[in-house]
């Protein structure tokens, strides 16, 4: 085998070389090693590319002639600058399209024979040498949109603006366990082998420019990270013409094998890649389809080695019910819908036409007419990654291009979380959360005799009861109580009574007892830990401990969290922000069982909040679904302070909200005081709470300008819900602090009213005739800069207990941040039926 070398002048370092030269002839020689000794001694073209570009001049050329001829040199020379036998075979291949496939073909017995000679060994196809398939497991489910970009831009400007300015934003969405994007050349045919009744061409208005993956852990997760993409909806007409969005169920999205070692890519992949998306035959079911490309073609195809990669997606039916946006089509009629994709890779184009003439693509494709109609395959230009194992990748933090060029120059100063903060716009990353809160909501004690301190906090210090509950059992209750302990005590391998734990899992030992009692401006919480077998005059399962101020962790603190803030997303934060502080100890229990810290840190984001009503999302069988009465609209979670004390986060909506207001209002009546609730002090809009972000208070300066500054997209939706809220809470004052000077309000087929005036006393005498109402929203859509379009479904309670639930359809416009039009499109008339 010729000795690879790697000289700095190919040909004047290379004495053999100039040995063969001269004795060709003598003076030959010399004019030959000094001419073209300069040339190669020129700077910016490596040794190895001159040597390969030789071979590339002797082909076009037909120097393959003779015993001693060009090509026979030139080869070696390549091979001693350190190229491979596979990549002179690659540069044949390539050399085919541009000089004629004869003049190749008469060079190829030349080289092999040269090979054989040389004892240079077979090419090794590089692939898959290690499978990294099992990275993309934890993405059960995908969003997959195809992507038109927008006429009248540039594919350079698409593809900048998608990668630095959308893809950014879009990363910081929650739920996401991957995004990747996927920029494509259009598909001109002749890449697939074609084969009978199959469509291998793609119709111009078919010819996609990318494709955006999204994998999640979980549907919650997918349907999470939905719900806050409304952000994205304002930015996709400067970018697109057309988004066409796919999901895959749980299975359908699956990564068979992989042997490309990176799989957070950020440019060029340095492989053969293509996107296929697939149409099913009209005669075939979609049954048949699915089962052919999962148990058939899926299998053969990944059997064959010189696959490198093969990710499959099946897709369910596409959902049109998405409006478009701004000129954005999302819109895809049956016809031209896809059932599948996969993403296909290769090494190297001879890999690729080894694959195509095997065996097992001829099993693969055996029966394909009777399942395929259309086969399109879109070449991969480039692939960028966003989010990668839930997490924000630097391209996700600080552009594509960004990223490039701190890999690129290596500055691992830009990874350091100080600056990662201040990009991120934390300059400060130790943040107060105090804008998610209300203030205290109550101070929680365990008593030792419920009934004794019943008449404390009632009839001696003149307290009011706002709501109670006996007997409360079941693993939800307990686990929100008691994980942390129970956790440490399988931790250290003792009982948790050890450590004050009562077991309330299934009623057959302890219960326990509450009593909520206003005191106007804030609520004492009375609770008791009894024998389940006894009634509530049972003394605590546990001793009292010595009362001195020294001892601690006896009370409770309970934060009352705004009405705005999803509560799970609040916990989760809490939790982030502590760590980053280094309190470790501050962990927010979890509502179901779990073993260790691991599993309770993989545990879905729906179950950190104790949510005491029935909504399909939190949803616990046994549980959502028992009757809550008084409770009903409570909801919290546990977690321990810094030092280990006791602390809850809590809201209340919902009849909670009318009891502990109803308390209220009749200790200010007893006692001639004037407290208000909490939320009541709150003269707008607040928190503006969307998903894991917010958008802050506006400064006074930006309030005046409010009328005409740009709005950051989502505000408006914001808004929307937390007007929703104010009309749960049956607070009109509240209400109508939504509402212009000027507002029309029209609420399904009653008159329209104007003005904050007019929406009071309409929303007045209705609200006279229910309970209680809800409001799940269902879809809602930000359409340009001043209006909202909300579909949803409105829960009425009437006073006689009787409820109905009713489709709903709201058209919201806006002048600056308070709403100038509100149109509620619905059929109110069942509520007031006998």
């Amino acid at each position: 085998m010729t000795e690879n070398k790697e000289y700095q002048n190919a040909v004047l370092d290379d004495q053999e070389l100039q040995a063969g030269l001269k004795g060709v002839n003598l003076k030959f020689g010399d004019f030959v090693t000094r001419v073209a000794g300069e040339a190669w001694g020129q700077p910016f073209i490596s040794q190895k590319a001159k040597a390969l570009i030789t071979i590339a001049v002797d082909i076009v050329n037909q120097n393959q002639k003779g015993t001693v001829n060009p090509l026979r040199s030139h080869i070696d020379m390549a091979l001693k600058q350190g190229a491979t036998r596979a990549e002179i075979e690659e540069l044949l291949f390539f050399l085919s399209a541009y000089t004629g496939f004869n003049k190749v073909g008469a060079a190829s017995g030349l080289v092999k024979e040269f090979f054989e000679e040389t004892s240079v060994p077979q090419s090794k196809t590089p692939v898959r040498q290690v499978d990294y398939a099992s990275r993309d497991e934890k993405g059960k489910v995908a969003f997959y949109v195809l992507l038109w970009k927008r006429k009248g831009i540039t594919l350079e400007l698409f593809d900048n603006y998608w990668k630095d300015v959308h893809g950014p934003v879009c990363a910081r969405l929650p739920g996401q366990h991957q995004y990747w994007q996927f920029h494509l050349a259009h598909n001109q045919g002749g890449i697939w082998p074609q084969s009978n009744s199959v469509n291998y061409i793609t119709a111009e208005e078919d010819q996609f420019d990318g494709i955006a993956e999204l994998t999640f852990e979980t549907e919650q997760d997918r349907q999470t990270w939905f719900k806050a993409a409304a952000i994205l909806m304002d930015d996709e007409h400067n970018l697109f013409s057309k988004a066409i969005g796919y999901n895959s169920s749980p299975g359908n999205s699956k990564t068979y094998v992989d042997g490309i070692p990176t799989g957070d890519p950020n440019g060029e992949v340095g492989v053969l890649k293509f996107h296929v998306l697939v149409r099913k035959a009209d005669r075939a079911t979609v049954e048949e389809f699915q089962s052919y490309m999962k148990n058939s073609f899926a299998p053969a195809v990944v059997q064959n080695e010189s696959v490198l990669k093969f990710r499959l997606h099946i897709f369910d039916e596409v959902d049109n019910s998405r409006p478009e946006a701004a000129g954005v089509v999302h819109h895809e009629p049956p016809q031209k819908q896809y059932q599948a994709a996969f993403e296909i890779a290769f090494s190297n184009p001879l890999e690729m036409e080894k694959f195509f003439a095997s065996k097992e693509y001829a099993t693969a494709i055996k029966d394909q007419a009777e399942y395929v109609k259309d086969i399109s395959p879109f070449p991969e230009r480039t692939s960028h990654t966003f989010v990668y194992d839930s997490k924000i990748t630097l391209a996700g933090q600080r552009s594509s291009r960004v990223a490039e060029l701190i890999l690129n120059i290596g500055a691992t100063n830009q990874l350091r979380d100080d600056v990662v903060s201040m990009m991120s716009g934390n300059q400060n990353s130790k943040k107060s959360l105090g804008h998610y809160l209300q203030g205290v909501q109550h101070f929680g004690i365990t008593v030792d005799n419920m009934a004794k301190a019943i008449e404390f906090y009632t009839e001696v210090l003149g307290g009011k009861i706002a709501i109670s509950g006996d007997g409360f059992i079941g693993p939800v209750v307990h686990n929100t109580l008691f994980q942390k302990e129970d956790i440490e005590a399988i931790q250290r391998g003792i009982d948790p009574r050890e450590l004050g734990v009562a077991d309330l899992r299934d009623g057959t030992k302890e219960a326990l007892d509450v009593r909520f009692i206003s005191f106007g401006n804030t609520v004492i919480e009375v609770i008791h830990f009894r024998d389940a077998k006894l009634n509530v005059n049972a003394p605590n399962v546990y001793q009292k401990v010595p009362s001195c101020v020294g001892f601690a962790n006896v009370p409770h603190i309970s934060f009352h969290v705004k009405d705005d803030v999803d509560l799970n997303m609040f916990a989760k934060i809490l939790e982030e922000e502590c760590q980053s502080r280094g309190m470790t100890g501050v962990i927010c229990n979890r509502i179901i069982h779990v073993n260790s810290e691991e599993e309770r840190r993989k545990v879905a984001l729906k179950y950190y909040a104790n949510k005491f009503w029935n909504e399909p999302e939190y949803f616990i069988e046994g549980y959502s679904d028992a009757e809550f009465g008084d409770f009903h609209g409570w909801s919290l979670f546990y977690c321990k302070g810094p030092n280990g004390e006791q602390l809850e986060f809590n809201q209340v909506t919902r009849k909670a909200n009318q009891m502990f207001r109803r308390a209220q209002k009749e200790y200010n009546e007893a006692h001639g005081t004037s407290f208000p609730w909490a939320s009541d002090t709150i003269t707008k809009p607040t928190s503006a709470w969307l998903g894991s972000h917010t958008i802050k208070e506006p400064t006074i300066a930006t309030q005046e300008k409010a009328m005409t500054s740009e709005r950051f997209p989502g505000q408006l939706t914001q808004i929307v819900k937390e007007m929703f809220k104010a009309g749960e809470s049956m607070n009109v004052d509240n209400f109508v602090k939504f509402y212009t000077d000027d507002a029309l309000y029209q609420f399904s087929n009653f008159p329209i009213v104007y003005g904050p005036k007019g929406i009071k006393d309409a929303s007045t005498a209705f609200i006279q005739t229910v309970e209680a109402l809800y409001h799940k929203i269902k879809h809602i859509w930000e359409v340009g800069a001043d209006t909202v379009i909300c579909e949803m479904e409105v829960t009425y309670i009437r006073f006689d207990g009787k409820v109905f639930t009713l489709p709903c359809c709201d058209t919201i416009r806006f002048k600056g941040d308070k709403v100038s039009e509100l149109r509620i499109y619905m059929d109110i008339s069942p509520v007031f039926m006998s």
